[in-house]
């Protein structure tokens, strides 16, 4: 295994937990919360997925100029807790996604997206890492994330 990285992002969505749980159960909709510069090409499998299950997208998202395939399989999954991706094929030489989802006293969720990854290359990609990749890493978290809170919480687009 390479060595790893992990990056961890908590947001509160006022969305209730098993909503926002059951849209990432469709991975037909990471098009609406992604960066408007991912122009995603194609996304098969089974919707809503199962443990198990496999998902094959074809993405296209800058800086890098063609498509690129990502398989993944679904690791994990506890009912309004927790999905968990593991891809088989990626850009990256290691991807394990958590979405952690837990209820707040106020009827909201506590969404937190935590990332265990390696660049492929060894010690050149570490280096790409720090200089570069981690950024857009954290940028497009944050982007995803706020996207989810803006779509959870408009009640005129809400997929509650």
């Amino acid at each position: 295994m390479p060595k790893t990285r992990t990056y961890s992002r908590s947001i509160d969505i006022d969305a209730p937990t098993d909503a926002l749980y059951r849209f990432h159960l469709d991975t037909r909709n990471a098009p609406l919360i992604s960066q408007a510069s991912a122009k995603f090409l194609a996304i098969n499998g089974e919707f809503p997925v199962v443990l198990g299950a496999k998902v094959q997208l074809k993405v296209k998202q800058p800086p890098i100029p063609v498509a690129q395939t990502w398989d993944i399989v679904i690791a994990e999954l506890q009912e309004n807790t927790v999905v968990v991706d593991v891809a088989n094929k990626s850009p990256f030489a290691y991807w394990r996604h958590e979405h952690r989802f837990e209820s707040l006293p106020s009827g909201g969720t506590r969404m937190t997206d935590r990332v265990t990854y390696a660049l492929p290359f060894g010690p050149l990609g570490r280096i790409v890492d720090r200089v570069m990749a981690r950024k857009q890493l954290v940028a497009m978290f944050a982007d995803r994330q706020a996207r989810t809170k803006a779509l959870f919480e408009d009640p005129a687009r809400s997929p509650r």
